[in-house]
């Protein structure tokens, strides 16, 4: 993926709430991504963290800047009141 200087390429990453792990987990369009975390800060910590080395190693025709979108969900079953 390569963008112009104007217009950056960009990522989603999805934090989905696992309520029996505890653990928020990823989904990603960003080759080899994968984060665990208890809260939804650390989360957003390990993704600053680790996507920029999972771009270069993974996308290296890729070039920065890039904009990573942090998307936040939680399934729910619910029964009927």
């Amino acid at each position: 993926m390569s963008a112009e200087p104007d217009n950056p390429a960009s990522f989603t990453v999805t934090a989905t709430w696992d309520p029996e792990a505890g653990v928020f987990y990823s989904w990603s369009d960003i080759p080899g991504l994968h984060v665990e975390a208890a809260t939804f800060d650390e989360f957003v910590s390990l993704v600053r963290d680790l996507a920029p080395e999972m771009i270069a190693d993974n996308l290296p025709l890729s070039k920065g800047p890039f904009i990573v979108r942090i998307e936040g969900r939680c399934d729910l079953v619910l029964s009927a009141a």
